[in-house]
């Protein structure tokens, strides 16, 4: 009798659930040639070419040595030193030119991407122009993006400035996008160009590929320019389809001018909502022509408090919150809290979270930067019914004390 064998697909689905153990993932490579592919999109699913040049000296020795393996990558994160994918006044190193040409083969051999994301990398409030990203980084950036419009999920660009015209070029990287789910701005900037906001048409059918679920747009600009950048982006985004969308997230300088810019039928159907007030503006002119968002379930609020600085005016910050969310009791409200220093403002953390039960079944407040021994005293009651929770946030994710 011959022995029984399992369909390659059923193989398939076992090995994904070893996705993570790369011991494991390393072994099973080795098995048969029916398990290379499989175990490869998952031991070189992810690439990631840092800030520091050894990151990108071994981006440029890997490309070299098995440029093969680049077809399995579908997540690629690059955060980039200015002398690498930006124009800069001097010349190149042979280094620099190396990590760059390396990039451009990774970017010309992968087939199907799902998650890109590009940063400066700076560790100063500096952003960089998009217009000086290198061409030759241009061109091989955009083929790889054609070649993954039916796979590219997600997309985050972080510090960068932008031109309304550099939004323009973007949008036809947009076009044909048929799985994008989330679109990341983060520490965007604005240059000043002549280019005007020309009304934007109706959608056609035939462009409208993406099913976007997410938008994130953090300004670090002022009020008066970050309206027309944001017309821009939904200029941009034209060709795929929102509206579906369903979490927004807005930081930095948010301004009536932003609310404005977004569509009615954005804010509609968005559910999960999330802000960055460290810049609200507390008068009632501004409160009253706040939208009101009423299909919002989950709230997200940021409230920076410096001891040197006079803190968020809490009954703004509740007329505002009256003002932007129905009467209706949402599922959750949670504060993250960024402190530095003692919790000299714990009489208006203790407000808002008072405040915050009468609009939410659950309400959490966590405190991003400080200690346990020094907020626990401070906080009895929150601490003892366990709505309060103390740690950071690190890459996405909550560490706590």
């Amino acid at each position: 009798m011959t022995a029984p064998t399992i369909p390659i697909e059923l193989q398939e689905r076992i090995l994904n659930h070893l996705r993570g153990d790369i011991p494991t993932l390393k072994s099973c490579s080795f098995v048969c040639q029916a398990w290379t592919p499989n175990t490869r999109s998952h031991l070189f699913r992810r690439f990631k070419a840092l800030h520091d040049p050894g990151a990108f000296h071994k981006c440029w020795k890997y490309v070299d040595q098995v440029p093969h393996l680049a077809e399995y990558i579908g997540e690629v994160e690059i955060q980039s030193r200015p002398g690498i994918l930006l124009e800069t006044a001097g010349v190149r190193t042979t280094s620099q030119f190396k990590a760059l040409n390396a990039l451009c083969t990774l970017l010309d051999r992968t087939h199907s991407l799902q998650t890109l994301v590009i940063s400066t990398g700076s560790t100063s409030s500096r952003m960089r122009a998009w217009t000086k990203i290198s061409p030759k980084f241009k061109v091989s950036l955009l083929a790889a993006l054609r070649r993954s419009l039916s796979s590219l999920t997600h997309i985050l660009l972080d510090d960068f400035s932008f031109a309304v015209s550099d939004l323009r070029s973007i949008r036809g990287i947009f076009r044909g996008m048929q799985c994008l789910e989330y679109i990341g701005l983060e520490r965007m900037g604005a240059e000043f160009d002549e280019d005007a906001i020309s009304p934007i048409t109706a959608f056609d059918d035939e462009l409208q590929s993406g099913s976007l679920r997410t938008l994130t747009l953090s300004f670090n600009f002022s009020v008066l320019v970050n309206g027309p950048l944001v017309a821009g982006v939904i200029d941009a985004l034209h060709s795929v389809r929102v509206s579906h969308i369903t979490s927004l997230r807005l930081g930095g300088v948010v301004g009536l001018s932003v609310f404005e810019a977004l569509p009615a039928s954005w804010l509609s159907g968005v559910t999960h909502l999330g802000l960055e007030l460290s810049n609200l503006d507390p008068t009632e002119a501004f409160i009253a022509r706040v939208p009101t968002f009423r299909a919002v379930h989950t709230l997200e609020l940021s409230l920076n408090i410096c001891p040197s600085a006079v803190p968020h005016d809490i009954s703004a910050l509740e007329s505002f919150m009256t003002k932007l969310l129905p009467a209706n009791q949402l599922l959750s409200i949670v504060t993250t809290v960024s402190a530095y220093g003692p919790p000299v403002y714990r009489d208006a953390v203790q407000r808002h979270y008072n405040f915050c039960l009468t609009r939410a079944k659950v309400v959490k407040i966590q405190w991003e930067d400080g200690k346990l021994s020094t907020l626990e005293p401070a906080f009895p009651k929150l601490f003892a019914d366990g709505t309060m929770q103390v740690g950071k946030f690190r890459h996405a994710k909550w560490i706590p004390w």
